[in-house]
């Protein structure tokens, strides 16, 4: 078992091939709190085409530091995980992401708040989220999840503000046969431009999650899908587009 497994992640080499598998050309390889960020790196190393993005270690972790240790290691951007790293870390919010955007460093937010009561987490993200991205309006902001059952309302967020991209991983497939497909089949026709999708592995292998988007809208033009697949967060991440 690699250090990954034993922390609840898959094995980079096998994200890796299920990518290649699926015939993807790159990837985000997204820590958790317990990761450690050099050791993320360094797993990245050898695998072109994955792009380490680093986990805030949790509340406690001073924001002007942690955000330099990530630039020094010269990350793209960042994940936040509300429900790993504890309520408390919502409160800190607008100085991680006026911190990130100064440093040019991109937020992954996981979106999905719903945890058991005793963590008191707030339901629902979005006021934190508008509070913290009036404070760092330049942010580029990945709303991993897409919000959930709360999808539509993520997408007129996202809608209301640039910087944002809304990510349909998880989501996608966890409410197979749901209401929820007409909202995701509404979204990939009419708002290709702000979407992305990962594939949430090891929970989802890539291809099945390209299959399952092929399938909910086999008739999206093809610019529309490249935009979702991949090329909007490219541009996002400024590592250029397909």
């Amino acid at each position: 078992m690699s250090f990954f497994d034993s922390h609840g992640g898959g094995r980079p080499q096998a994200y890796a091939a299920a990518l290649a598998a699926a015939g993807g050309s790159g990837g985000c390889l997204q820590g958790l709190p317990g990761v450690p960020p050099a050791l993320l790196f360094e797993a990245a190393r050898d695998l072109p085409g994955l792009l380490p993005i680093p986990a805030w270690p949790g509340a406690g972790a001073p924001p002007a530091a942690t955000l330099d240790a990530f630039q020094a290691l010269g990350a793209a951007g960042l994940h936040l995980h509300p429900r790993r790293c504890g309520p408390a870390v919502m409160q800190q919010l607008p100085e991680i992401f006026r911190g990130a955007a100064a440093r040019g460093l991109a937020v992954f937010f996981c979106t999905y708040a719903f945890a058991p009561a005793g963590q008191r987490l707030p339901p629902d993200p979005l006021p934190a989220l508008g509070e913290a991205l009036a404070a760092a309006p330049t942010l580029r902001l990945v709303l991993l999840h897409g919000g959930g059952v709360d999808l539509l309302r993520h997408a007129e967020f996202t809608r209301a503000n640039p910087g944002v991209l809304l990510d349909l991983s998880f989501t996608l497939m966890k409410y197979a046969g749901s209401s929820i497909d007409l909202d995701i089949a509404f979204l990939a026709r009419t708002f290709d431009q702000r979407l992305c999708l990962g594939s949430d592995f090891p929970d989802y292998a890539p291809a099945d999650v390209l299959a399952r988007l092929d399938a909910l809208v086999p008739d999206l033009p093809p610019a529309k899908r490249a935009n979702i697949i991949g090329d909007n967060l490219r541009r996002l991440l400024r590592q250029g587009a397909a």
